[in-house]
């Protein structure tokens, strides 16, 4: 995959674990407190961006020239699990 494409497959498995995270959470489950919440929001993306890297064999970090890893993958589901302008602001900071 050339880097633009797996980029942009990146930012969309973002933006869908963003929006699973805004409606499962913003909607159906309301924590106590706001420290809670945003450690839940944290764990759940983590989780959701790394299976969706690894399903789909996304790796940033090979696109960069390192070599193609489950590492690469597991790191770069943390990155997509951050959001997407988390993931937008990495990458304009790392690709010339």
């Amino acid at each position: 995959m050339e880097s633009l494409g797996v980029f942009f497959a990146a930012l969309v498995l973002a933006f869908v674990v963003e929006a699973i995270l805004e409606y499962v959470l913003g909607i159906w489950w309301q924590p106590g407190s706001d420290a809670v919440r945003a450690r839940l929001i944290m764990a759940v993306g983590l989780i959701l961006g790394v299976a969706g890297s690894l399903a789909y064999k996304v790796d940033l970090l090979a696109e960069l020239g390192l070599q193609p890893s489950v590492v690469g993958q597991i790191i770069s589901g943390a990155l997509i699990g951050r959001g997407s302008d988390y993931l937008h602001g990495f990458w304009k900071k790392i690709k010339p």
